[in-house]
């Protein structure tokens, strides 16, 4: 698919092409990069994400449960 992207401040455009440059990457090679890391989650970074909770939870002294969650937001307790 074909994109063109209109209005660009001259700022904005400056920065890019100096990002580019300095990334060894095309304009458009660089603002692809930048949305994709943006917007698509990669399996690599779930995976880490799932790794951390699995570790903090195991850490836990106390597990919560979602009923007790509940319980104390119906007692609006923090």
């Amino acid at each position: 698919m074909n994109m063109t992207l209109k209005d660009v401040p001259d700022s904005l455009h400056q920065k890019l092409r100096e990002a580019a440059e300095s990334s060894g990457r095309s304009l458009s090679k660089l603002i692809l990069f930048t949305l994709e890391r943006e917007f698509c989650a990669h399996k690599s970074e779930r995976v880490a994400l799932m790794d951390r909770i699995r570790s903090r939870r195991t850490a836990m002294k106390v597990w919560i449960d979602d009923h007790s969650l509940e319980n104390a937001v119906n007692e609006d307790r923090p």
